[in-house]
């Protein structure tokens, strides 16, 4: 992937009024201070009083049960929730600039997979951040996102429609469109979470390769127990705030799936 690697510094895109500027290399990869969150519809915060800070370059595991806040955090790294309190900084930046370093991958669940796509059409709009949405991909743009697709080993696959994709293609497409953005802090919600188990090892291969090159990776998942020796640190979340890990179970539904 080195040889797809890319630095946008200092730069305006002709979408985004924001510069993108280069990180600041005294500051974390993410900080977080005093973080509220909560749903437009609802006034009762889903995220409560979080604190954190992740070093650059670092690999954390984000660990709770369904509801207990791993998504509603990711989606406010992104600016897709409002924070309500505290404060976010992504690479020593406050939230509101263009989030070209930063890229969240959703659960699957969260995708309409009838869409009529292809496996490399999506991939390539992990480009979209730096083109804009009315701009057509380069071939460097295809490049890079066949250069992902490759990588999780689905390269095969790049002209079939995702309608047609196994769960566990699904997962190594949805990683490929993150790894296509190059970002620096990747968010990967659950990216683990019932696939088969060659999927498995091929996800956690690249994981490393990821962390080897200096960028930043947060996991949320339900399995720790199994994930353990990938991380550099752990945080729990239960009911909206982080718990110490001393307080947290695993999810007992673990030995029903289809993960190991």
């Amino acid at each position: 992937m080195t040889s797809f690697m890319l630095t946008y510094s200092n730069m305006k895109f002709s979408y985004c009024q924001h510069r993108h500027d280069a990180p600041d290399p005294k500051a974390p990869a993410l900080e977080i201070k005093g973080l509220g969150v909560s749903y437009a519809s609802e006034e009762k915060l889903a995220l409560k009083d979080f604190d954190i800070s992740v070093p650059a370059g670092s690999a954390m595991a984000l660990v709770g049960p369904n509801g207990a806040g791993k998504s509603t955090l990711f989606k406010a790294i992104c600016g897709l929730l409002p924070v309500r309190t505290g404060n976010i900084r992504v690479f020593g930046h406050p939230l509101g600039a263009c989030h070209h370093r930063v890229v969240y991958l959703p659960q699957r669940s969260e995708i309409d997979w009838h869409f009529p796509i292809s496996v490399l059409d999506l991939v390539v709009m992990g480009r979209y951040v730096y083109l804009g949405w009315f701009n057509r991909p380069q071939k460097r743009d295809i490049d890079i996102a066949r250069h992902a697709l490759k990588e999780m080993n689905v390269l095969d696959l790049a002209d079939r429609q995702i309608s047609k994709l196994s769960g566990g293609q699904q997962q190594r497409v949805l990683i490929a469109r993150a790894l296509s953005q190059n970002a620096d802090l990747l968010l990967l919600d659950e990216p683990l979470n019932a696939v088969d188990v060659s999927t498995r090892q091929t996800v956690a291969e690249v994981l490393h390769k990821i962390k080897a090159q200096g960028k930043t990776v947060i996991v949320a998942t339900h399995y720790y127990d199994q994930e353990e020796g990938r991380y550099d640190k752990a945080i729990y979340l239960k009911d909206g705030k982080k718990i110490s890990g001393a307080d947290h179970k695993e999810d007992p539904t673990h030995k029903d799936c289809d993960c190991t």
